[in-house]
């Protein structure tokens, strides 16, 4: 079968490109340049640059496929110009569903982000919870309206279309930049790291790189149309995720916890540097805020509909620790 994905020069999209070559199936995926899909070397890989802000490179690329992954999406803290998470992750992604509506595209999965639901204020997480607290921040914001925007294309046109919901994915990677957390256990076991994210006793879902792929393949088996699955993996405070970082890696570290008012100033002063003198901060007011909420979270639906299992947070923690040290 022949597929499209866009995203597949990132993280993830790397390995789901990956998993479907190894499946057989030929993959066109689109890249902003082929420089970037340089290590893209799997079977079956056809390579189309384009942006998916330009429709027309979209409609090259599709044509002829069966299924669509998009995932790709700008995900930065900051942006110079705030519409660019606008005019990416909605306008790319509008583009994406009407390029799969006139190519007769059979099924479409969408990569949301279970952040779109918001903190576990009232209990779990699930598919059902409606966001209760104001949105944190452009990425967010860009991310629920994009995929409003898809349940617009449902609506009106039918289209069958599942939303994946990852929570904070770590693993290691093929290409792409370190997810997140991928990169705090990586300056954890190679550079000395020693700060709790907000407080750290809040919990958070922490999920393995392979367990989101298979979460995005059984979302295209077996997903229902209009349905939204939470790919997630074991809930755990800050404090204990470095506790088995630090038994796994065997580095006894004491850490180190950073009030929040003085996080914000950080932040604060980051985002003053970036707005006037155009400096990309490390942080901005409203992730260190996000930082302060619990994210308790079920994946117990994509597990009893999709089949979709969980790999235990100090089996995935210990691959990662392993691969990470052998990239020192």
């Amino acid at each position: 079968m022949k597929i499209f994905i866009t995203g597949a020069t990132g993280m993830l999209g790397s390995h789901i490109a990956k998993a479907l070559s190894d499946r057989g199936h030929t993959v066109n995926v689109l890249v902003r340049s082929k420089e970037k899909a340089e290590n893209l070397t799997f079977p079956n890989i056809n390579i189309f640059e384009g942006d998916i802000t330009d429709k027309q490179s979209i409609d090259a690329a599709m044509k002829g496929c069966r299924q669509v992954y998009h995932l790709a999406a700008f995900a930065g803290v900051w942006a110079p110009d705030t519409g660019t998470f606008y005019d990416v992750n909605v306008g790319g992604t509008t583009n994406v569903l009407q390029s799969a509506l006139e190519n007769n595209i059979e099924k479409v999965v969408i990569t949301s982000t279970a952040g779109n639901l918001g903190p576990s204020i009232h209990g779990i997480i699930t598919e059902d919870k409606v966001r209760d607290t104001d949105i944190l921040n452009e990425y967010e914001g860009s991310k629920i309206m994009a995929d409003s925007r898809a349940r617009e294309f449902i609506a009106r046109h039918n289209m069958n279309i599942v939303f994946v919901l990852p929570t904070r994915v770590y693993g290691p990677y093929l290409l792409g930049n370190h997810a997140a957390v991928t990169l705090v256990i990586d300056k954890f076991v190679n550079h000395g790291w020693r700060i709790y994210p907000g407080r750290g006793n809040e919990t958070g879902n922490f999920v393995y790189i392979d367990d989101v792929t298979q979460g995005h393949l059984l979302a295209m088996e077996k997903g229902i149309k209009g349905e939204s699955y939470i790919i997630g993996g074991e809930n755990a405070t800050s404090i204990t995720f470095f506790e088995l970082l630090g038994e796994l890696s065997g580095i006894k570290r004491k850490m180190i916890r950073i009030p929040i008012w003085l996080q914000m100033l950080f932040a604060r002063t980051q985002l003053f540097l970036a707005n006037n003198f155009n400096r990309k901060p490390l942080i901005t007011p409203g992730w260190i805020k996000k930082g302060t909420y619990d994210y308790e979270i079920s994946s117990d639906k994509a597990v009893n509909a999709l089949g979709y299992s969980v790999t235990p947070l100090k089996d995935g923690l210990s691959k990662t620790v392993e691969y990470l040290k052998t990239r020192k």
